[in-house]
């Protein structure tokens, strides 16, 4: 069978597929399945289960046991990790995510199967997810199904968190690192009745690193952050009901222009998140629900002197997102099953500085159908739908993905995709008092993508060459954000791994981009057009593995300022000093060559963290 929906009388193995370092076993596979049956984690996920009303083409890229081994403590550095994405700093705190270019709202962050993106940047920022609450990441690089709804025109990172439901559990984890960065992470879950379940989480981080200055001159980060999360859940059979709530709360002062001028302090910025969950089943037919409502607060001043003592301008962010999605599934017929959806999603935004106030909100409606037919080494999921928005000037249009699958051989699977999608500007583009612009249309997007993947005893091979075409990609050209005409992105993906020795693992991956648009040259902001790895483990003692990457970026522009390429070298020491017990010791551009990843910002230079992990069950 393809990689994809179970039939619900056939077991259910979920194996991670991976380009990234993962211990190499002698088991056989009923010893695995066992393994991870004992476990009790990957086979509980309800995400995973074998009748899911939806299966996403996303692919299983990372593992919670894996991302622990390599000393990722949160959704950013975990994502760091992959090849297919950039994790890009924000010049002015936090992290975005580019898939083949692909940015902003592109882009969908989905938790647990719901859409994250914040109401106004239109953005989702990766390191407020504790690592203790991670089970697996999930990958697609091309466009969202019209399925789940508007947006996505680049790909889906999908999380699947951990349930509420199962065997007690509690996971700690303490941080450190030569940034002056310390920080506290903890997962715990307990039953509260024969149906009913409670997931609660916790991490805190402290950062004082001082930020190097000219004249001598340095000005402490004063980081602060807090982040609680809880999850009940209820399951009874195929009935199945989750709530979801988060408050994040963080201060700290960006990363300044290394002139030393120009000094943004964000006093205060707090993100709720609530989402709501059904699932049940009536006979052959599967049901849906989802809601959502997240809201964003964000205070900053601007100061002209690293002791902040003349304030220059202040900002006043209040912006608000909610929404729902019912999705409906049925099989027919021996191979065939239609899956339709519906989704409402509403934002609204407010700013105020120097006595500007600036507002604007936006809603879109999408109705989507899908039919989906499997048998032996085919499969094939199309899927269509028509995106209605208001409060931008543009008329409905229609969305569509086709995914087909096919194994000519039991070692070869062969996914062919192609899709037509798109996306509203953030409130962020159209609003901002400084470059927003309220005229931009949306951005819309035809994408082909085909990919091959061999997979051997101990040799794995992934080669998946793409072309894109979009039509109103946002641009910051003389000071305001304008939309694109057509812009044609182009290249491959390689990723490849191979098991030299049962005690070594040695693998790579190749990235070839380039973006060409008549009227505006051959690249994007930000852009490389080669990204490389390569990378090694040796697992020298029974209780230790190591890891070394070397990992290549290559030269980029940002505006009229060429980004010289670089060359980092990064390290990870593994040592499980008992059965409850993990220790990491990682180190990042261990050479020390602080590249310039963005114009006119200090670069950070060699950081070495340590990690230490409890789990108790």
């Amino acid at each position: 069978m393809l990689g994809g929906r179970a039939r619900a009388d056939e077991p259910v193995v979920t194996k991670p597929i991976t380009t990234q370092p993962t211990a190499p076993t002698e088991l056989t596979e009923e010893e695995q399945l066992q393994a991870i049956i004992d476990a009790g984690e990957t086979v509980e996920i309800f995400d995973e289960r074998p009748d899911k009303p939806f299966d996403r083409d996303t692919e299983i890229r990372l593992t919670g046991e894996q991302l622990a081994a390599r000393g990722a403590v949160d959704l950013g550095t975990a994502l760091a990790l992959l090849p297919d994405i950039s994790v890009r700093d924000a010049g002015r705190g936090g992290f975005n995510l580019d898939i083949r270019g692909g940015r902003r709202s592109a882009v969908i962050v989905m938790i647990d199967g719901v859409s994250v993106s914040d109401p106004y940047y239109g953005t989702f920022d990766v390191s407020t997810i504790p690592i203790t609450d991670i089970v697996q990441i999930r990958v697609a690089t091309t466009p969202q199904s019209p399925i789940d709804g508007p947006g996505g025109t680049s790909g889906v990172v999908e999380v699947i968190t951990r349930d509420a439901v199962g065997p007690q559990v509690v996971i700690a984890r303490l941080t450190s690192s030569t940034l002056q960065a310390f920080g506290m992470t903890g997962t715990a879950r307990v039953a509260l009745a024969e149906h009913l379940a409670l997931r609660v989480s916790a991490s805190g981080l402290v950062g004082m690193r001082d930020y190097e200055l000219p004249m001598n001159v340095s000005v402490d980060e004063g980081r602060r952050s807090a982040t609680g999360s809880m999850r009940l859940e209820y399951r009874r059979g195929d009935r199945r009901a989750v709530l979801d709530a988060s408050l994040d709360d963080r201060s700290y002062l960006t990363p300044p222009l290394e002139s030393g001028t120009n000094f943004q302090l964000i006093d205060k910025e707090t993100t709720v998140r609530a989402t709501a969950k059904v699932d049940d089943k009536i006979g052959a037919l599967q049901l849906q629900g989802q809601a959502w409502a997240f809201s964003l607060q964000r205070d900053s001043r601007n100061f002209d002197s690293a002791d902040l003592g003349r304030e220059l301008t202040a900002e006043i962010l209040r912006s608000s997102r909610f929404g729902g999605l019912m999705l409906a599934t049925k099989p027919f017929k021996r191979d065939f099953r239609w899956v339709t959806s519906a989704t409402f999603d509403y934002q609204d935004a407010k700013v105020t500085e120097a006595g500007r106030v600036s507002q604007g909100e936006v809603m879109l409606l999408q109705g989507a159908a899908a039919l989906q037919y499997e048998r032996s080494r085919f499969r094939l999921d199309a899927a269509g739908g028509v995106a209605v928005p208001f409060g931008v000037d543009a008329d409905p249009w229609p969305e569509a993905k086709v995914v087909a699958k096919y194994k000519p051989l039991w070692q070869l699977e062969l996914t062919g995709t192609v899709g037509y999608k798109g996306r509203v500007p953030t409130l962020r583009e159209r609003f901002d008092a400084r470059d927003g612009n309220p005229d931009l249309g949306p951005e819309k997007a035809v994408h082909a993508e085909l990919r091959a993947i061999e997979t051997r005893d101990r040799l794995r091979l992934e080669v998946a060459p793409f072309y894109r075409r979009t039509r109103g990609t946002t641009r910051l050209i003389d000071g305001m954000l304008q939309n694109l005409g057509e812009l044609d992105f182009y290249g491959v993906d390689f990723q490849g791994r191979y098991t030299v020795h049962p005690k070594v693992e040695v693998g790579g991956s190749y990235n070839y981009i380039r973006a060409k648009s008549d009227t505006r040259g051959n690249s994007l902001d930000r852009l490389p057009n080669h990204r490389a790895d390569a990378w090694v483990q040796v697992f020298a003692l029974r209780q230790l593995a190591a890891l070394a990457r070397v990992r290549y970026v290559g030269e980029q522009t940002e505006s009229s300022t060429v980004l010289p390429d670089y060359l980092l070298l990064e390290g990870t020491l593994t040592a499980p000093l008992s059965k409850s017990y993990l220790a990491v010791l990682r180190i990042e551009d261990a050479l020390d060559e602080r590249p310039i990843t963005r114009a006119d910002f200090v670069p950070i230079g060699r950081v070495v963290s340590l990690i230490l992990q409890g789990t108790w069950e």
